[in-house]
């Protein structure tokens, strides 16, 4: 079990997809497992599914220099942001369109 705090989430106006069809619905801070993350983000998959990212960091040109090293983190993760997002007014629908109901993805789908 992980112990997971959503310490602050704000959700994108209008969010646009990149161009793999990723499309960052917020940006949020936690608490994961006593590590304090901030700017994660809550993620549409060009797939249809939710994923988290890890706080991106621009050094020596690495991306995302903080990784998930643990999928069920990355799904815990996930969840609880997405749960903080529908509090703040958004959809599953924003989230994981009309054709498919909230877990009805895989977490392999979500990466």
């Amino acid at each position: 079990m992980h112990d997971i705090k959503i310490t602050g989430l704000n959700r994108m106006l209008n969010p646009k997809a990149n161009a793999v069809g990723q499309m960052v619905l917020a940006e949020f801070n936690c608490i994961a497992n006593g590590l304090r993350l901030r700017g994660c983000a809550l993620v549409k998959t060009d797939k249809g599914g939710l994923t988290a990212w890890a706080p991106k960091i621009d050094v020596n040109h690495a991306r995302r220099s903080v990784q998930f090293a643990d999928d069920n983190l990355r799904h815990a993760i996930m969840m609880h942001a997405r749960d903080a997002y529908r509090a703040l007014g958004g959809t599953d629908v924003d989230c994981i369109g009309a054709s498919k109901p909230i877990g009805a993805y895989s977490e392999r789908e979500a990466v």
